[in-house]
């Protein structure tokens, strides 16, 4: 009897303790997940998260428009991932923000961070989103937004630099007063399926190591795309093994509107597809120029970048272009807008100008600079590039050596792709992490 009361006792415990169980699994919530919705929206209680323990956290805003007064501050942050409802559907503004440095979102010294499916828009001179040091870094379907060419706009929207693994994919990019999506000193980077319109330079990739650049349609910008390498920079000397490919460049003649005097991307006149310069081991290929009414592809040596530049201060600098293979690419153009007034407003603009001048006012598709510059005492000779496209292509090839000069000496050196004949060195793949992102 006693037997049968302990089991039924036992039983009777059994049922409590599993009841109790399945109560707790009912209530348990997930602490890694925190949603904000725009009604009920606070950015205090916000940045109180990121700085308590944002480590792993998921911070999911939902459809509307988000208020900030300061700067987005991430670092030493570990897998993090802040995303929206999408593109189109959530926006962080940036109007009323009196942030000192003007950016949207600022990251440092990070490891596995995904930003995706929100548009950052009008932030006050700053970019919209800079992360520097960062470890895996994933920027999925966002939008950086000024509603209207300005020099007072930031200078980048995307711009990470000095980091490691970075996909910048599926993004759109509008109004940057420098480069709408940048990436600088990173190694192994994939910048795709991106949209950019109405910059100064749609895309740069600065002194990167690995990189791949494809699929992403250019419109409307001062120039689409810029991949060079800049002298004085400390983390990556010289870039080298980028491969431009399956990409369109479109009408890409809009009037520089950054502050002269201010940089590079001012001194940049309309009209040019690709820009590149002072790089290494370039391939650019299979890629659609419509209405590029400078020129598709330009590529010159760091003295145009820099008229006053001395190859002695810096051994480790690749100033001249080395390795570069063009080929399998489409052209067309007429339709577009051949800006003169954009392009004499620019510092480089009348050496253009008096470049295709001395052609016979042909502008060509395809505009390089010789870069043997011991002709003019200067002991200096890059590699010529590597060229196999139609022979419809129209080329222009001169020497710049003493393009500072006032007038310039510019000497035509060659208007035959058959002077750029050879072996072509394509590009090396790399091994970057491809999976799809969390936003997906």
């Amino acid at each position: 009897m006693k037997i049968a009361r302990l089991l039924q006792l036992f039983f009777f415990l059994f049922i409590i303790i599993i009841s109790s169980c399945s109560d707790n699994d009912e209530e348990f919530v997930d602490t890694s997940l925190i949603s904000f919705e725009e009604a009920t929206f606070s950015e205090d209680e916000f940045i109180i998260y990121l700085t308590e323990d944002p480590n792993g956290k998921t911070f999911s805003f939902g459809a509307g428009t988000y208020n900030f007064t300061n700067t987005i501050p991430l670092a030493d942050i570990e897998n993090l991932t802040i995303k929206g409802a999408g593109i189109d559907e959530t926006y962080f503004d940036f109007s009323n923000s009196a942030s000192t440095s003007g950016e949207g979102i600022a990251a440092i010294d990070c490891s596995n961070l995904l930003f995706c499916g929100f548009t950052i828009q009008n932030t006050n001179g700053g970019n919209a989103i800079t992360a520097r040091n960062i470890t895996g870094l994933r920027i999925d379907g966002v939008g950086t937004v000024w509603p209207e060419s300005s020099p007072d706009n930031g200078a980048y929207g995307i711009y990470p630099v000095e980091s490691d693994d970075v996909i910048v994919e599926n993004c759109y990019a509008q109004a940057a007063v420098d480069a709408g999506i940048y990436s600088g000193q990173n190694q192994r980077v994939i910048l795709r399926n991106n949209r950019m319109t109405q910059n100064v330079f749609g895309m740069e990739a600065e002194n990167n190591i690995d990189v791949e650049i494809y699929d992403n349609e250019f419109y409307l910008n001062t120039t689409g795309l810029l991949v060079y390498d800049l002298a004085g920079v400390d983390k990556i000397k010289s870039g080298s093994n980028c491969k431009v490919y399956n990409n369109t460049f479109t009408d890409n003649n809009q009037s520089n509107f950054a502050e002269l005097g201010s940089g590079l991307a001012a001194d940049v006149p309309p009209g040019f597809g690709i820009l590149y310069s002072s790089t290494s081991a370039l391939e650019i290929t299979n890629n659609t120029f419509v209405d590029n009414e400078s020129g598709s592809i330009i590529g010159v040596a760091y003295f145009l970048v820099d008229f006053n530049f001395d190859p002695s201060t810096d051994s480790l600098f690749t100033f001249l272009n080395e390795d570069i293979y063009i080929h399998d690419n489409s052209y067309s153009s007429g339709g577009g807008t051949f800006n003169i007034a954009g392009i004499l407003d620019r510092p480089a603009g009348p050496l253009v100008w008096y470049t295709f001048a001395l052609n016979g006012n042909v502008r060509p598709d395809i505009f390089l600079d010789q870069q043997d510059y011991t002709a003019v005492g200067a002991p200096y000779a890059g590699t010529r590039a590597v060229i196999e496209e139609s022979s419809d292509v129209i080329l222009l090839e001169a020497n710049f050596a003493q393009a500072g000069e006032n007038p310039p000496i510019v000497i035509i050196t060659s208007i035959s792709l058959d002077d750029f004949t050879g072996t072509g060195t394509t590009h090396s793949d790399f091994d970057l992490v491809d999976v799809p992102s969390d936003c997906e």
